[in-house]
């Protein structure tokens, strides 16, 4: 449930997202601090001030590691979207380049036919798999169209040297968008899983708790050192889902425009 809430927020658009995750932590922090302090005399939390902070050090310690891990974790899942999204994009591009040097007379519709593997499979990704890449379910809407993108290349028949010496480089660049396309497929198995968002949200608000049993001569500071804190938890929650779910939200931060730009080559021709 709460990766679903995280990858909803996620899907927001940009400013909406921002005015989500700092508006309810700071409410959170005010509403908790209204609770905390109309239950607890200033004498009692100043005189608990000792334990209370040795408390507040140990949950900030198990935050900070918490937060860490989850900034580097969510880092390393956009990265590596965006790396296969490269990848596959890039294998398209040389493929499409390679094209034009089947250019013998017998080979036009050949050439016609790779043109439009090309076009196809890009448009499959942009408008069939980019839906499911953004719900996470792992599913594919592109096999058809990658089945004929790779038997337009493979069943090309070389009829010149450079041609068959051009065969040999295309297999790798099959390869590649293939090795891609299974990654950018899979990657929902990379995202974090509820268990692991269910314990960066309980952290986050046992740091908005703990922080009001620190004693302090003014009510002020305490609601000052609150919206402080509440800020950086909704900084935090923020960027780690916009970074783990990469494929969501207006804008986001991986679109298809490669795939989009790929849907025009050969046109011109």
């Amino acid at each position: 449930m709460s990766g679903d809430l995280v990858q909803f927020l996620a899907s927001l658009p940009l400013p909406v997202m921002l005015l989500v995750a700092l508006s309810v932590p700071l409410l959170m922090a005010f509403v908790i601090g209204q609770v905390i302090l109309g239950a607890f005399t200033p004498q009692e939390l100043s005189a608990n001030s000792t334990v209370g902070i040795a408390k507040y050090s140990f949950v900030i310690e198990v935050y900070a590691a918490v937060a860490a891990l989850t900034l580097v974790g969510s880092w390393d899942i956009y990265q590596t979207s965006r790396d296969n999204l490269q990848r596959e994009a890039g294998g398209l591009y040389l493929l499409a380049l390679s094209v034009p040097s089947y250019g013998e007379a017998a080979q036009a519709p050949r050439r016609t036919e790779m043109y439009a593997s090309l076009r196809d499979y890009a448009s499959a990704v942009a408008t069939k798999d980019w839906p499911h890449m953004i719900a996470s379910d792992g599913r594919s809407g592109s096999d058809v169209e990658f089945q004929r993108l790779t038997r337009a290349f493979f069943d090309a028949e070389p009829l010149t040297s450079a041609q068959q010496a051009l065969a040999q480089n295309v297999v790798g660049w099959i390869a590649q968008v293939s090795e891609a396309r299974i990654a950018r497929l899979s990657q929902h198995s990379r995202t974090f899983g509820t268990l692991i968002w269910i314990l960066v949200l309980t952290v986050s608000v046992a740091v908005l708790v703990f922080q009001w049993f620190v004693g302090s001569a003014s009510n002020g500071v305490h609601y000052a050192m609150g919206g402080v804190i509440a800020l950086i938890v909704g900084v935090v929650l923020m960027v780690s889902g916009k970074m783990a779910f990469p494929f969501n939200g207006a804008p986001p931060f991986l679109s298809p425009s490669p795939f989009y730009q790929m849907m025009a080559v050969g046109l011109s021709l």
